[in-house]
């Protein structure tokens, strides 16, 4: 059992009878109070019933595609879609739309119940002190107001996720050194290894396309992972 004394309320939109269970059940041993959707329409309707702290959202739901709930529910809670369709176009447009991660089914309740902590841990969390006395890190055109979690791009706003608010700090953080992709999940998403390494590639794709030019300052070092380079740098 979580013997974190925080009391989580988890809504797992899943039509599933058996892996609702399964979920529902599991989660509860962590000590989560769980709350249930069958579809879309219902899940919706749970988002007005209370404060909710993490959402685990299937794709393939009676009455449409989870992914319209990620579009028309852009901040209700943290997301970590659970579905088999795990390819990669699917796994990148969901965390475009701002899922925190991806579970492919069929999966092990181990790997998906670290997952559930590492994400909670991380939007429990305060927000990281500044490693500078100014509230605001700058790289360049890339801008990062640590209080507020904004970002902007050769000055023009630009909305991260929290995690990906994370990935950029560490950049900013580590101007021109290597971060490995371990290193990304271990350090700037606190995931102690539970999330794969494709999803922080997705991420970085994310990424660079929110920040236009600036983000292809991230550079991609083949077989290791990403570095922040100035603008024209060789990869």
């Amino acid at each position: 059992m979580n013997t974190n004394s925080a009391i989580h309320r988890i809504l797992v939109v899943e039509d599933e009878p058996d892996m609702a269970r399964v979920l529902q059940f599991n989660l509860a041993r962590q000590g989560h109070e769980v709350v249930q959707a069958e579809t879309l329409a219902a899940a919706t309707q749970q988002l007005a019933t209370g404060s909710l702290a993490l959402i685990l959202l299937d794709l393939r739901l009676p009455d449409g595609s989870g992914l319209d709930f990620l579009r028309e529910h852009p901040a209700a809670a943290p997301v970590i879609v659970v579905s088999a369709l795990g390819d990669e176009a699917t796994v990148v447009e969901a965390l475009n739309l701002g899922a925190e991660d991806f579970v492919a089914k069929p999966f092990r309740i181990g790997e998906l119940l670290a997952r559930v902590a590492g994400t909670l841990r991380r939007h429990d969390a305060t927000p990281p002190a500044p490693a500078v006395d100014s509230e605001v890190m700058q790289n360049g055109g890339i801008q990062l107001n640590l209080a507020t979690h904004e970002a902007a791009s050769d000055g023009e706003a630009v909305k991260l996720t929290r995690s990906e608010v994370r990935i950029v700090l560490h950049f900013l953080e580590n101007p021109g050194r290597v971060l490995t992709r371990k290193r990304l999940c271990d350090e700037a998403l606190e995931a102690g290894g539970s999330v794969q390494e494709r999803t922080i590639d997705a991420h970085i794709r994310t990424i660079r396309r929110k920040l236009g030019d600036q983000g292809q300052r991230i550079a991609t070092v083949w077989g290791v992972g990403y570095r922040l380079v100035d603008l024209g740098a060789e990869e």
